[in-house]
């Protein structure tokens, strides 16, 4: 349940960002032309892009360049919201920003390969920042189009600055360069992890209809089928090979929950993963 969304705006286009929430929550999206640094303020998530997945915790952030992601926000032991701020980056608002002449550090003399998702190491100049712009959504009087200007200026500086590796900086660059994959590895990427159909056609760009339709073309056979199938097989291997408990054998072969994990698993081979271990055994 989402409890509080503000935000502020450049060009008619969200800039700075706000959300306080009651998780679970799953939030899912395609950043054309477009990317972004997100911010836990408090919560837990995981968070996928094509074939890369990311873990999120309170006070912690990443630089997301344009693409395809879901960000799956879990429940945690406490009653108390989660909350996000995303600070989003578009061509246009970075030449108004820069007076359409990008700094030196900034401009790419070569292309570098770069992930979708970067976790930014957050030091306490990124901490006294972060502070800063939950002073503003608290205090929207204060905030104007050249406020807002100097904020994402002053982020991109931070993030560069603070970073020894050189990664942030490379990702920064090509913020607006969007990865190709292809579909095969975008399904292998993901398939043990906890998504649906629907999931996977947003981290695939495509319509669930047109999904379907490349899915069966390429693996010929249906992607519910297909995906149960293979979760199922993957957890007959692990019930065999090692001595993990069956709940967490569920959990990593992609099924959310066990009951229904122990039903599909006893349809499929007649047995259920604590007999089919005993069987195996013995």
């Amino acid at each position: 349940m989402i409890l509080k969304h503000q935000h502020f705006e450049i060009l008619q286009k969200t800039v700075l960002e706000r959300l306080v929430f009651n998780p679970p929550l799953k939030a899912d999206g395609t950043m054309h032309n477009e990317a972004c640094f997100l911010y836990a303020v408090n919560g837990n998530s995981k968070l996928y892009a094509a074939t890369e997945k990311q873990g999120l915790k309170s006070s912690e952030g990443v630089v997301m360049k344009c693409g395809n992601y879901l960000n799956n926000w879990q429940k945690s032991g406490t009653d108390e919201p989660s909350e996000a701020i995303a600070i989003h980056f578009y061509p246009e608002i970075m030449k108004l920003i820069y007076d359409d002449e990008l700094p030196e550090f900034l401009k790419t003399e070569k292309q570098v390969k770069t992930v979708a998702i970067e976790k930014v190491t957050i030091n306490h100049l990124i901490e006294s920042y972060m502070s800063n712009i939950l002073f503003y959504f608290e205090n929207p009087s204060f905030v104007n189009d050249e406020l807002i200007k100097l904020k994402v200026k002053e982020l991109i500086l931070l993030l560069v600055k603070s970073d020894e590796s050189g990664r942030i900086l490379n990702i920064i660059k090509d913020l607006f360069n969007p990865s190709q994959y292809e579909f095969k590895d975008i399904i292998n990427s993901n398939l043990y992890e906890d998504l649906s159909v629907d999931d996977l056609a947003v981290l695939s760009g495509l319509s669930m209809s047109s999904f379907k339709r490349k899915f069966n073309e390429i693996f010929n056979e249906s992607p519910a089928r297909y995906i149960k199938n293979k979760r199922l097989d993957k957890a007959s291997e692990l019930l065999k090979a090692t001595t993990k408990r069956i709940s967490d054998i569920c959990y990593e072969t992609g099924f959310g929950d066990p009951t229904h994990f122990t039903k599909s698993f006893s349809e499929k081979f007649k047995y259920s993963p604590s007999e089919y271990r005993s069987k195996y055994l013995s």
